[in-house]
């Protein structure tokens, strides 16, 4: 029987281990990558890379994801989540799901849990057409950070979102975005008065 490999701890290790199996740079088979914990592509310290992230960590947490796939037999692959952070070599729970919203979103949570504590207390953008407005209004966009503790956003704090639906995906940091949008459940008592008036915030 051969012994399982242990695994590095951390999202930036992980990631190297990770290219480093599929690049053929280790004595585990190439096709059995996907099974290790590695960066969800697309999220912050996603990039590929087999000799080493960079020589120094970020100076304060940064939010990420991990993802792997788990052999399940007849059912095929079971996709795994957890939180990390790009800093430290913390991690979170485990969660199982098919991802764009389902196993990732909780991880991804508890990573800001990590990076962020009170995050969820942050104030949410209202509208979908919001979402794209805010960010491209000096004004709007100044008073909506203004009400973050110091120093978040200069750290990438998310941004929230209310959601369209149930289990809509967080969205990663991307071009012109430099941090996670989270969608947030919209409370129960605005559904009587509709969308909040996001104009009388702003």
């Amino acid at each position: 029987m051969t012994a399982a490999v242990a695994e590095p701890t951390g999202a930036r290790a992980r990631q190297t281990y990770y290219w480093r199996v599929r690049n053929a740079r280790t004595r585990q088979s190439p096709a059995s990558a996907e099974q290790a914990w590695h960066i969800q592509p697309g999220h912050p310290g996603g990039a590929y890379c087999d000799l080493g992230q960079e020589l120094d960590p970020p100076e304060h947490h940064t939010p990420t994801l991990l993802s792997r796939s788990r052999p399940t037999g007849r059912r095929g692959d079971e996709q795994e989540f957890c939180g990390g952070c790009l800093a430290c070599e913390w991690e979170g729970p485990t969660y199982s799901g098919d991802g764009f919203g389902d196993g990732d979103n909780e991880a991804v949570e508890d990573a800001h849990d990590h990076c962020f504590p009170g995050w969820r207390t942050l104030p949410p953008i209202t509208t979908v057409e919001d979402r794209w407005a805010i960010p491209r209004s000096r004004s709007r966009w100044a008073q909506l950070i203004a009400r973050y503790p110091p120093g978040w956003i200069d750290q990438g704090a998310p941004v929230l979102a209310w959601s369209r639906y149930r289990r809509e995906a967080h969205v990663p940091p991307h071009a012109g975005r430099p941090r996670y949008e989270l969608r947030v459940t919209r409370p129960p008592s605005s559904r009587r008065h509709g969308p909040a008036d996001q104009g009388a915030l702003f």
